[in-house]
């Protein structure tokens, strides 16, 4: 006799996601390119635009996140979201 792991979940399928707002489902922005001077070097000026950038994007992202849960919380349990 054989046993065999079945595959099967009991867990639901995942919803739809037409009803998420399609421009938070776009591909997150690309990095900035680090700034260097004219010699090539990254001087201080430089090296702090860029992480200031890459800091800009990053909370782009964040807030992108932070919106995707909440409308997750408002298709699973639309009560209980709007009680927060």
């Amino acid at each position: 006799m054989t046993l065999m792991a079945c595959a099967c979940s009991t867990a639901p399928p995942p919803r739809p996601t037409a009803s998420v707002n399609p421009t938070l489902l776009a591909p997150p922005p690309s990095l900035p390119q680090p700034r260097r001077d004219s010699s090539g070097q990254m001087t201080g000026r430089e090296a702090l635009a860029s992480l200031t950038a890459l800091y800009d994007i990053a909370g782009q992202i964040r807030a992108t996140l932070v919106e995707l849960q909440a409308e997750l919380r408002l298709t699973q349990d639309p009560a209980h979201a709007q009680s927060r």
